[in-house]
């Protein structure tokens, strides 16, 4: 099965920074929009730094990198790993005035080689599925009014204040507490639908979208995917989102036509595939070494606060 991955992050009008990542094939993406063609197994993240919290902005950029440099399949224990990311950035985190407990959310896919895929979520960002015409919710949001709901304290959302409902309850990198990774396998093989779709998307954009602006923006055979993603970026952004915005779209293909038919692009050559694979390389390059600058930004901020401890 092939697939297209194409994710897009806008800070908003009314941040000053953008503290969304996403993980799109193994790449980083900080900032408008990028697409790639892949095949199984592969990961693909959307990550919101905790607002309220220092440097969310660098805990996500963490979070997606460290994951991109997972060569990810079905023998990788994600748990293990996502709980070093969250070590590493809550060391990170507690090394400096302007990182102090800096935390971020993950909602992740992760399809392994046998086109098993599986949902991880750790705080609000979502994901969902749309297949034959209708989307729904594949993870739960880890928030406090969720909580006290399902510990039966509370019969309705609403008798809590907003800003109550929707504080999380659990985080990548927080000082308090190790994160609650949650996981929603796939019922049904992704893809044998012929629109079976997965979006990933921060709070900054599901907060303001509703499911059936959702569901109709996935019907309309008019755009490319990637405009389709761009348009509930800005819809949210008009609807009044005060956040950060974020989406990752995950499309299964298996035919050229299909592939023309989400990118607006024909599949042609071999030097078209030549291209991509020169592409992803020098992506690959670039994300060795930024994982390796935040290996050492790690390294050497835990280093000055043992050296400040032995003084």
């Amino acid at each position: 099965m092939n697939y297209y991955i194409y994710g897009y992050t806008d800070k908003g009008p009314y941040r000053l920074k953008n503290e969304d990542a996403m993980l799109v094939n193994q790449v980083a993406v900080t900032k408008g929009g990028f697409g790639s063609v892949c095949i199984a197994p592969l990961l693909a993240a959307v990550c919101d730094g905790v607002g309220g919290e220092k440097a969310g902005e660098l805990a996500s950029q963490m979070c997606v990198s460290s994951l991109g440099a997972i060569k990810y399949d079905s023998s990788v224990d994600l748990d293990k790993c996502i709980r070093k990311i969250h070590n590493k950035i809550k060391r990170t985190g507690i090394s400096g005035g302007d990182t102090v407990n800096m935390q971020t959310t993950l909602c992740l896919l992760a399809i392994d080689e046998y086109g098993d895929a599986v949902c991880i979520n750790i705080g609000d960002s979502r994901m969902y599925r749309y297949v034959n015409g209708c989307i729904r919710q594949i993870s739960k949001d880890q928030t406090y009014a969720r909580f006290l709901y399902e510990k039966g304290e509370i019969t309705s959302f609403k008798e809590l204040a907003p800003e109550e409902q929707g504080a999380i309850v659990s985080s990548v990198g927080s000082v308090l507490q190790e994160p609650q990774i949650d996981h929603f396998r796939f019922v049904n093989t992704f893809g044998e639908e012929a629109d079976d779709t997965v979006l990933i998307c921060s709070d900054g954009l599901s907060d303001f979208i509703t499911k059936d602006e959702l569901e109709i923006a996935m019907q309309i055979t008019s755009m490319t995917f990637s405009e389709k993603l761009e348009a509930l970026c800005q819809l949210a952004i008009r609807n009044g989102s005060t956040d950060n915005v974020s989406i990752i779209g995950i499309k299964p293909w298996q035919t050229p036509q299909q592939y023309e038919q989400l990118t607006g692009t024909p599949l042609t050559d071999k030097r078209d595939e030549d291209a991509v694979r020169a592409q992803m390389e020098c992506l690959e390059y670039q994300l060795r070494y930024e994982s390796m600058k935040l290996e050492e930004l790690a390294d050497s901020s835990f280093e000055s606060l043992l050296s400040s401890i032995d003084e």
